[in-house]
């Protein structure tokens, strides 16, 4: 069997060895790589922080409240960010965002609960502190929440094991029309990029250099409408025909759902330790740049294992 043109062998994925926090801005890479999530048995996802970014945070979170309780992982916490960043106001394009606040709206039920009362940088604020309860944050959208958490309290992320962050280009074309150096996530709050870059976590970043060999294709596509049965992966098959058009148009890639896979199996996207730093001004706003001379601050993702990649999306079906 194939999947966007891999070969599918058999694998086992590395057992995770803390619970993951995942903070998302609930676009529909973001659900597919948390739906994947749902679906490893070594992964505990401890609570998820809905950050201001492809959705806004109230009806992301509410999608997310509406996927988990759909995985009958209704135990799950869930909190809503502000729609403020870090600093600034650049924001996804507003059409991207009303489409995203209604991912599964007529696939999911509305959830029996509520999104929780406390603000999402709160709640990261208070819990990073809890050494005795060592955490990793899988983040997934822009770094909003995570900045935010630190500026309430400068000694939080005593319990971070690692941060893992899907964002960034370094030594590749961006994806923002109109700031070709920029990927999104960086480019919607690069003060909370540079922020979280100079907290002295241990960090691994999946960038548009590491995703850009990790494609959704017309035949990922296809084989999810041949063989989607159960109702984890026909939500999937929701989510990519909700992206058909820029599948189709080959500029679709398994951005959050490869960070998923790596923060599950580290080997799946091969890293090199780098000193980066974000650039802030108009031309360039978002990009990370490689410092020389500099202490590394980060591991960041190079080259993607296909077989680890073909399997992981394959183990979506029955």
């Amino acid at each position: 069997m194939r999947v966007a043109g891999l070969l599918l062998t058999t694998g086992l994925l590395c057992v995770a060895q803390s619970p993951l926090i995942v903070d998302t801005d609930a676009g529909a890479d973001d659900l597919l790589a948390l739906l994947w999530l749902t679906r490893q048995p070594s992964v505990k996802i401890e609570a998820v922080t809905v950050c201001a970014g492809l959705a806004h945070p109230e009806p992301g979170a509410s999608t997310v409240l509406r996927l988990l309780e759909a995985a009958g992982l209704s135990n799950i916490p869930v909190y809503a960010g502000a729609e403020r960043r870090f600093q600034g106001d650049a924001s996804f394009p507003p059409e991207w965002r009303k489409a995203t606040d209604r991912l599964l709206r007529d696939e999911l039920p509305a959830a029996r609960r509520r999104v929780e009362a406390i603000p999402a940088a709160r709640f990261l604020a208070d819990r990073l502190m809890e050494t005795r309860r060592p955490v990793r944050i899988l983040a997934l959208g822009p770094l909003t929440n995570i900045a935010a958490a630190t500026a309430i309290e400068p000694r939080t992320g005593t319990a971070v094991n690692e941060l893992i962050w899907m964002g960034g280009a370094v030594a590749v074309e961006g994806n923002v029309d109109g700031v070709k150096t920029a990927e999104w996530n960086s480019y919607v709050d690069p003060e909370a990029v540079e922020r979280v870059l100079h907290l002295g976590w241990k960090t691994r970043i999946v960038p548009l250099d590491a995703t850009n060999k990790a494609p959704i294709t017309t035949g990922t596509l296809r084989l999810f409408e041949e063989e989607a049965r159960e109702w984890a992966a026909s939500i999937a098959l929701r989510l990519l025909r909700s992206e058909a058009e820029s599948i189709r148009a080959g500029r679709y890639y398994a951005w959050d759902w490869l960070a998923a896979m790596a923060a599950v199996d580290a080997s799946v996207v091969g890293t090199q330790p780098m000193a980066l730093t974000v650039r802030r001004r108009p031309a360039e706003r978002g990009r990370l740049v490689r410092l020389k001379d500099r202490p590394h601050n980060a591991q960041v993702g190079w080259t993607v294992d296909q077989t680890k990649f073909a399997i992981n999306v394959r183990s979506m079906l029955p």
